[in-house]
């Protein structure tokens, strides 16, 4: 499995708030981690008190300017710098890192650009690069391939990051790309390192570099250098590490969601049965060989996650009855839900279409003076959808991070469960709150968090959650309700556990084991104030070759695998399969396969002479606009053959959207009918914005010479596909009716893909992310 760093840090942020997976501790990750208990650092601390004394830095200011200028010289030319800050200013609080953060302006035809850019005031090494300006597109095929761009980025690090003496010491990480690639995208290289300190992987130094298919660095991200990393003495071994996980490992069976969870809460039949680890795995110490617990702290032994129904003598929710809510009854919801008014006069108000319901979206207080705010109110029931708040730090933020709460850890908890009961239907027939601190925070304005898991048949439905966070003074300051909608839970009564849990103990303990690895403790919020970071030596949990974030036991088949797919996560492709290597078009076939444009039936083949049906088609056009990666969901029909849940939703929706298709919900798609050459040409010319071009050469006279003219329904279409080379004639007849095949798709889409710089408008455009 191939995942991108931001899939993983979105892994590792519901591992710590929303997953029982025994704390913060076991959010740790060989490749990336959170900036709460576990974060990620770069540069040399400030002395003590916090403060940053430039007298410290051993590069200067206009030094620090002069570096990037000559290792950027095509951006940084006609850059203006705006200021230069010790430190992060951007950061709140802001950081006590011994780095320069420099603002640039760059003027150019269509405005100016303003942005950042960091390097350690200590080593030199450069900490953050991007160059935001427009640039020349890489399309299909690229300049560069993936191994001469892995070269331009190895030989740029040994002179962007001069701690680093040489390459030897970084280890290449698995890591493709951010997100898949598309075929008809803009094609850029992203490659991930890893430091090694003292021979050991250093879990927060990770450098990656994204170079385009230009050969041009487009994105730079480096570590900045630390002097207080432990030896590398440790007083167990890996061994003993991964004994003491086994013997504390503690399983539970819980209803796991799809990997289109976020987009798609109704896709239920994505759902699987496993079980999760809700105790017995974490960091170990590997000096005290004990384990880290959520706020940081050393403990013999980490608690198992449990769960406890909701006691309150709040009354329940009520859904709104009667016409739709008025904005001013939506402002008395946020009101009553405040506990304080709220006033017109400071409030911006918009309804909207979400999902197929209306909504208030109320966006609350001054913007230009004290605290701001945004709620959503479902305009039918009246039910609070999300709450926030936020205000900007002025003055000394010294004492917010010190100040201690004034209210407690147990009257806040009975707040919580008060304003859950209040807000969410039938909380405490659905819900239960997870056993855990409260007052662990990643906010000096956010004192106490609690999350309440949904439950369904006395099982957990992961990632169903609802959030709730309290100020220290007891005040809403966050909540948010992801659920599975109650109507589709009865589809999960289809899932039976054929693994019993003293089975997947068994099969779980025998898959740990555990990695020496260098990573940063605190960072995050206790009780209001800010823990110190240390860097530690530990022994982190290693679940065969998976991701240790998120693994579960599948309950049904006894197989371990990943608990849940981010976007961003690319699958192991493996070989192309043999029929497709020795067929005539394989090296076509070949490419479609990379980027996942077409796979293999359920035997493992690709079936290269199998004919194309009009789902498949649309099916393959979206995931060569996305690299398989869709973000886009309705709960609408948009055809009347093409119900929310077929397999082709998704894909019609995307395309939709992008303008591609037009929504007829009484017409029919006819997505099994075959995808003839004359439908093909059709859409190659749509694809390429060529509609009108296409009428204007309906009468062209080289598609009116061909023998079988007179069964050409698109004559213009058929010449545009022709001319450009898309599609060719066979003995004199274009033989418009004849079904494609996947090999002949193969071929067609990657004529297609070379044509991306050669036309006006790219069928990649920004207009079609």
């Amino acid at each position: 499995m191939k995942r991108s760093m931001k899939g993983k840090l979105l892994a590792t942020v519901l591992s710590l708030s929303l997953l029982p997976f025994g704390g913060l501790a076991y959010a740790a990750d060989s490749s990336f981690t959170s900036t709460s208990v576990i974060s990620s650092s770069s540069g040399a601390t400030a002395a003590s008190g916090g403060v940053l004394d430039e007298s410290q830095a051993k590069i200067s200011k206009d030094e620090a300017v002069e570096r990037f200028k000559k290792l950027f010289p095509d951006l940084f030319k006609d850059a203006e710098v705006v200021s230069v800050d010790l430190g992060n200013p951007n950061q709140y609080p802001p950081s006590n890192e011994m780095i320069w953060t420099i603002q640039w302006s760059i003027s150019v035809e269509n405005g100016t650009h303003g942005f950042d850019s960091a390097i350690d005031a200590i080593t030199g090494d450069i900490i953050t690069y991007y160059n935001p300006l427009p640039k020349e597109e890489a399309y299909y095929p690229a300049k560069v391939s993936r191994e001469e761009a892995e070269k331009i980025a190895k030989q740029f690090i040994s002179v962007a990051s001069p701690s680093l003496k040489t390459a030897d010491k970084l280890q290449l990480k698995p890591i493709e790309s951010d997100y898949p690639q598309a075929l008809f995208g803009s094609v850029q290289y992203s490659f991930s390192y890893q430091v090694q300190v003292n021979g050991i992987p250093s879990s927060n130094s990770q450098i990656q570099v994204v170079i385009d298919g230009n050969g041009k660095i487009t994105d730079y991200r480096g570590f900045g250098s630390r002097t207080d990393y432990p030896s590398s003495e440790t007083t167990l071994t890996a061994e003993q590490a991964a004994e003491k996980m086994k013997k504390d490992l503690k399983l539970q069976l819980a209803y796991i969601p799809g990997a289109d969870y976020y987009t798609n809460r109704t896709n239920t039949s994505a759902y699987r049965l496993g079980y999760i680890a809700t105790g017995g795995i974490g960091l170990i110490d590997a000096k005290s060989g004990k384990y880290f617990d959520e706020q940081g702290q050393q403990a013999d032994s980490l608690p198992s996650s449990g769960y406890s129904a909701i006691t309150s003598s709040a009354a329940p929710f009520q859904p709104h009855k009667g016409e739709e809510l008025t904005k001013e009854e939506a402002l008395e919801i946020v009101s009553a839900i405040t506990g304080s008014d709220v006033s017109e006069d400071t409030i911006q108000a918009s309804s909207s279409d979400r999902n197929g319901r209306k909504t208030w979206s109320l966006w609350l207080g001054d913007p230009f003076n004290g605290p701001q705010g945004r709620a959503e109110v479902d305009a039918a029931t009246g039910q609070l959808i999300e709450f926030y708040t936020y205000s900007y730090p002025s003055g000394n933020s010294s004492a917010q991070e010190t100040a201690k709460p004034a209210i407690s850890e147990a009257d806040a908890k009975t707040k919580a469960q008060d304003l859950v009961t209040k807000l969410y239907p039938n909380a405490s027939g659905s819900l239960k709150l997870i056993d855990r601190s409260g007052t662990v925070s990643y906010s000096p304005d956010t004192a106490y968090m609690f999350s309440f898991q949904q439950f369904y048949k006395d099982k957990p439905v992961q990632l169903s959650n609802v959030q709730i966070n309290l100020d220290g003074q007891g005040n809403l300051t966050q909540y948010y309700a992801t659920t599975t909608p109650t109507d589709k839970l009865s589809e999960l009564d289809s899932l039976t556990a054929k693994i019993s849990e003293d089975e997947a103990l068994k099969l779980y303990r025998d898959a740990i084991s555990t990695e020496l690895q260098y990573t940063t403790i605190g960072g995050n919020y206790v009780g209001g104030k800010l823990q110190e970071q240390q860097t530690k030596l530990v022994y982190t949990p290693v679940i065969k070759e998976l991701e240790n974030t998120g693994v579960i036991l599948n309950a049904v088949t006894g197989k371990l695998e990943q608990q849940f797919d981010f976007y961003g996560t690319t699958a192991e492709k493996g070989e192309l399969p043999a029929d497709a290597k020795k067929h005539w078009a394989s090296k076509s076939l070949q490419t479609m396969f990379d980027y996942g444009i077409i796979k293999p039936d359920s035997d493992g083949l690709i079936h290269p002479d199998k004919t194309v049906n009009n789902g498949d088609w649309i099916n393959m056009l979206q995931a060569g606009f996305t690299g398989g990666i869709n973000y886009i969901t309705s709960d609408k029909q948009r055809f009347a053959d093409i119900p929310v849940g077929s397999e082709y939703a998704q894909a019609v929706e995307y395309l939709v959207q992008r303008g591609f298709l037009k929504a007829s919900p009484t017409q029919k798609l006819h997505p099994e009918l075959g995808l003839t050459r004359g439908d093909l040409a059709v859409w190659l010319t749509k694809l390429l914005k060529y509609e009108k071009l296409s009428e204007f050469m309906a009468s062209g006279t080289d598609v009116s010479k061909l023998k079988d003219a007179a069964q050409i329904k698109n004559k213009g279409a058929v010449t545009i596909a022709m001319k450009l080379g898309l599609l060719t004639a066979d003995k004199g007849k274009f033989n418009p009716n004849a079904p494609v095949t996947r090999a002949q798709i193969s071929i067609v889409l990657l004529r297609l893909a070379t044509l991306q710089d050669k036309v006006d408008t790219p069928i990649m455009n920004n207009n079609n992310y």
